[in-house]
């Protein structure tokens, strides 16, 4: 895992919107949803749920 992947996934926990977490690191929102969807690869279960509004993410419980 690249630090870049964690830094993501932190930011993303604070803003919960891909879209705006994107526009904070200066990286697209593709590719934060490609570092959740690795992150969630390697344990094996959703860190964020993304059904809700567009570009909004909820903590996984």
């Amino acid at each position: 895992m690249e630090m870049r992947d964690i830094e993501i996934f932190l930011t993303l926990a604070e803003e919960l919107h891909f879209g705006r977490t994107a526009n904070r690191l200066y990286v697209s929102q593709a590719r934060v949803s490609q570092a959740i969807k690795a992150q969630e690869r390697r344990i094996g279960g959703r860190l964020f749920l993304r059904n809700q509004p567009v570009g909004a993410a909820h903590p996984a419980r």
